[in-house]
């Protein structure tokens, strides 16, 4: 019996674990996928500490961002080949029969089984993965700076899609980390004024090098004129990021809600909502669809991930340094 590496997460007292395991035999509909890289995202630390009411399926392979080579086809696979490139994401099935799946936003399907959370993930040497949701890459590309799509990119494209229109000159951005970083990028194809906060001095000066006007909350907020925005994203894990980004739009703007964190409430100014005509909207990740368009968007060389890669035996590590906030790079791979 062939074996793999893999974290493994049993117990959320016990946090993951490295260990041998047999390889998956791909069901009729899958394909067995060798890592290459597998991206490490926040959504990977709630899962270990089983932080959200919607607990993880354990035993789990945490990872959701992982390129890989084919090395075995199902059955039923079509459109793929062996030795074939290939990105797996967050969304790993769906049922298939809901109007959500019908009219390609899959995303939001009820009964979708996710990746590294309900069905086994991409941290380890090998994964099995439904072909019909995984997306083919060119034989070119880069692993590492192509892992991070699978979520990264495309949370970040599918909110800068839903927040682009002719009327919108100026979008704030809240949280300049894995996600924030990737989305000043595609923004600039539709804003002219792109402003970007975060606490990290870091962070900040990598917003600057790619081109956002940047602030510190502090600095934000003590500004005595601040300029109209007409769209605000806010990637930050922080309720304070919202309320401040609400005063911060104009009448009439948007604000898309996208981070998640400990907080499972918000508290907002109904009035001023109401009379100012603020208009809020959720961003989930994205459909398959989107991801195909955010990976030619990068082999076009129209964006970059900042991330370093860490091999998958420092796992352990990794994770600390997300949950910490002291990695360099806002976005972190894992290598087998």
């Amino acid at each position: 019996m062939r074996t793999m590496r893999a974290a493994v997460l049993r117990d959320f007292s016990l946090g993951i674990q490295l260990e041998d395991m047999p390889i998956p035999e791909p069901k009729p509909n899958q394909v067995l996928v060798r890592i290459l890289a597998s991206g490490i995202c926040h959504t990977d630390l709630h899962a270990i500490n089983g932080s959200w009411d919607r607990k993880p399926i354990l035993p789990l392979i945490p990872g959701h961002e992982g390129v890989g080579v084919i090395e075995a086809l199902g059955s039923k696979v079509t459109g793929f080949t062996l030795d074939q490139k290939v990105l797996i994401p967050w969304i790993g099935r769906t049922c298939r029969t809901c109007s959500f799946c019908f009219n390609g936003i899959e995303n939001y399907c009820e009964k979708q089984f996710n990746t590294g959370y309900i069905i086994p993930g991409t941290h380890a040497e090998y994964t099995a993965a439904d072909f019909r949701y995984i997306v083919p890459l060119a034989n070119d590309i880069d692993p590492i700076q192509t892992a991070p799509l699978a979520c990264a990119g495309l949370t970040a494209f599918e909110t800068i899609k839903q927040l682009r229109s002719k009327e919108s000159q100026t979008l704030l951005i809240m949280g300049v980390g894995g996600v924030g970083h990737l989305a000043i990028q595609y923004a600039k194809e539709f804003f002219t004024r792109i402003i970007a906060i975060d606490p990290s001095a870091i962070r900040i000066e990598q917003a600057k090098l790619l081109g956002a006007e940047t602030y510190s909350p502090e600095e934000w907020l003590s500004l005595n004129s601040k300029p109209l925005i007409d769209a605000a994203a806010v990637f930050a894990a922080d309720p304070r990021a919202v309320t401040d980004s609400i005063n911060a739009l104009k009448n009439g703007g948007t604000l898309a809600l996208v981070g998640l964190g400990k907080h499972k409430e918000l508290s907002l100014p109904w009035f001023e909502l109401v009379t100012r005509g603020i208009r809020i909207l959720g961003s989930h990740v994205g459909p398959i669809s989107t991801l195909k368009e955010v990976v030619e968007y990068h082999h076009l060389g129209k964006a970059k991930v900042l991330v370093e890669s860490r091999p998958l035996a420092d796992i352990h590590l990794a994770m600390a340094d997300l949950a910490a906030g002291i990695n360099n790079s806002p976005r972190l791979v894992l290598v087998p």
